[in-house]
């Protein structure tokens, strides 16, 4: 029973990973889009970053099924499941854009950096995900 129950609970706690798309749009360019927890959807392009939260589902008027959702610059991201079909509507344009799919991906599952407390009662945070060592310190309170 110890065994099982065990089990399960790795079972709940396994990790997910988030996922993302790369698509080309005509206007824009190459941009990624990542789909994460808690409805959280990032775009970035070349220097540009922008924020989304949530999916607004919906349906055309013949009933096709698509969602949306606006980023914090005004555009929003549609996405037609039945066709695989990406549409961008700049902020203040009448028109979309039909992009193009040019992969996906799933970002890796990391391990957070540890925190530590030093003898001397100063913490840090040391990540060994690289050679280098980062050493973030908190001034004392």
């Amino acid at each position: 029973m110890k065994h099982l129950l065990l089990l399960l609970l790795i079972a709940a706690s396994s990790v997910q990973a988030d996922e993302a798309v790369k698509l080309t749009c005509p206007t824009r360019g190459p941009l990624t889009v990542s789909f994460f927890n808690y409805s959280l959807i990032t775009m970035k392009w070349g220097d540009h970053f922008q924020v989304a939260a949530g999916k607004h589902k919906n349906q055309t008027k013949t009933g096709v099924p698509f969602w949306t959702t606006r980023f914090g610059n005004g555009d929003d991201l549609a996405f037609f499941p039945n066709a695989d079909q990406y549409y961008l509507f700049y902020a203040g344009a009448e028109e979309p854009e039909l992009c193009s799919e040019v992969g996906s991906f799933v970002y890796p599952v990391i391990t957070p950096p540890r925190y530590e407390k030093k003898p001397d009662g100063i913490s840090q945070t040391q990540t060994s995900a690289t050679d280098d060592t980062v050493i973030l310190s908190r001034p004392p309170v």
